[in-house]
């Protein structure tokens, strides 16, 4: 058996803040896999905000912000305008919450254990491996690097698994066998799919809406337009998950319009388009369009991008719009704890812990401009 001593030396400055949440996972010592729920994660309380936004604005490979400026602007950006935002939506990202819930339901193979793993907030995913080496002291034998982003992108997805990797190469010297799979992309899953479609389905029947008045505006967060023109895909993933959600509904005798739109640009270059905000005012103003049903799409649980700026920011102002253009804008669910969602990530991860190599052999962009992207491609685990 190992040393509790060789992993408590890789323990991050942060590994304390993190226990308290790594602890409510139940993981079990025995576990020889640990499933990593990978994602940008959030704040858990007001003290969480500033650390969270430094963490984000640090990272050039999603901010690309010039002059070493990123750790600045968060640093006023977090008092000046995302604490109040916070504040409306109960002082706390939701994300940790709902990525439990996930954990718990979803189905898991005897001697596995799910960990939250953010990039950003709490619990790091660098807290998370340590916390799965020193829970078991040295027995963990693989890793299931679990993308929660359903179409990749290499400043998400991408972006997760490549830190992830780089943390376990390290705890080779100590576990020479370790092993490591990976779930990158998960646009097309047929309970996905499902699940999306069968929310959009509840709310059109909920709200009795009229398909042929209704118009589905799919909202996805956005990315810097130069990462498309390095020859990033993302936004073809985004799109061919919006066209089989339309084609289940299609298959359940709903025949409907939809559109596509971008959310959540931060700086002043340029960003996917069109912006949800432009797009929606566009449909209120001039369609014929008595409906407009808002559906996240890439957004697998409730946080800031849905409960603010969906629900709270755009509606306040494209208030006055909507009220005289006499239109119905309605939010669909997010997916949270759906049962056709739970049976996607549980279906996702038995397809993954079958994979006995990592398994996100992806070539680089054309234009790529991150040398660690080849991490993916020549780590030795």
């Amino acid at each position: 058996m190992k040393s509790i001593y060789q992993f408590t030396k890789f323990r991050s400055s942060t590994y304390n803040q993190s226990l308290q949440y790594l602890e409510q996972t139940q993981f079990d010592p025995n576990n020889k896999t640990a499933i990593l729920m990978l994602n940008l994660g959030g704040p858990n309380s007001f003290q969480e905000i500033s650390p969270f936004l430094i963490r984000f604005f640090e990272d050039t490979s999603v901010i690309r912000i010039p002059f070493g400026l990123g750790p600045y602007i968060a640093r006023l950006r977090g008092p000046a305008k995302i604490n109040k935002q916070y504040e409306k939506i109960g002082g706390f990202s939701p994300l940790f919450k709902w990525t439990m819930v996930q954990g718990f339901l979803m189905s898991k193979p005897q001697g596995s254990g799910f960990l939250p793993a953010f990039r950003y907030g709490l619990p790091l995913q660098e807290d998370a491996i340590e916390y799965a080496f020193e829970k078991t002291e040295g027995r963990i034998q693989k890793f299931l690097l679990f993308s929660q982003y359903p179409q990749y992108s290499c400043s998400t997805g991408g972006n997760a698994i490549r830190n992830a990797i780089e943390l376990l190469q390290k705890y080779k010297t100590i576990q020479p066998k370790l092993e490591v799979s990976v779930i990158d992309s998960w646009h097309k899953n047929k309970f996905y799919i499902s699940a999306m479609a069968n929310l959009l389905i509840n709310k059109i029947k909920g709200q009795n809406l009229d398909p042929k008045d209704t118009i589905i505006l799919f909202t996805a967060h956005s990315l810097p337009a130069d990462f498309v023109w390095d020859g990033e895909k993302y936004p073809y993933y985004i799109y061919e998950s919006c066209q089989l959600v339309i084609d289940q509904l299609k298959n359940m005798g709903i025949q409907i319009h939809f559109d596509l739109s971008y959310q959540s640009k931060v700086g002043l270059n340029k960003w996917l388009r069109p912006a949800t905000h432009h797009a929606l005012n566009q449909y209120i103003k001039n369609s014929k369009f008595k409906n407009i049903l808002i559906s996240p799409m890439g957004f697998t649980s409730d946080h800031l991008e849905t409960l603010y700026e969906l629900d709270i920011q755009l509606m306040e102002d494209l208030k006055k719009d909507i009220e005289s253009n006499k239109k119905n804008v309605i939010r669909c669910d997010s997916l949270n704890d759906h049962p056709q969602f739970i049976a996607a990530l549980s279906d996702l991860v038995i397809q993954g812990l079958g994979n006995k190599k990592c398994s996100s052999n992806r070539e680089r962009c054309i234009d790529c401009k991150f040398e660690q992207c080849d991490i993916v491609n020549k780590h030795e685990l």
